[in-house]
């Protein structure tokens, strides 16, 4: 994740920081929602973006982030894979991190 801000002289500066990817979505994560089967979810961020997930099988098992440049398109391209079931929705991410939300 990435912190941008200007500096007194209108150059830019990056700040890094070591969160990992689930963290991240952690940190802006603002409220998760499923339907009663808990086979649809979605996962709203601090930006207004969100991520909507459907798992009704092996043919029908996907992650869509709300827009482009956005928290949730961030925390979608970063998931390996997904978990969504009564107990909790699951992300797992590419650097090994993996965060639950629970209703």
């Amino acid at each position: 994740m990435e912190k941008r801000t200007t500096g007194p002289d209108d150059s830019l500066h990056i700040e890094l920081n070591s969160f990992s990817q689930a963290q991240s979505a952690a940190a802006h994560a603002v409220r998760y929602v499923a339907n009663s089967e808990f086979n649809q979810a979605v996962l709203f961020f601090e930006d207004g973006s969100y991520l909507q997930f459907e798992h009704k099988g092996r043919d029908s098992r996907w992650a869509k982030a709300s827009a482009e440049r956005t928290q949730a398109e961030r925390a979608c391209l970063g998931m390996s894979h997904f978990r969504l079931n009564a107990l909790h929705l699951q992300l797992y991410f590419e650097d090994g991190s993996d965060v639950a939300f629970t209703v």
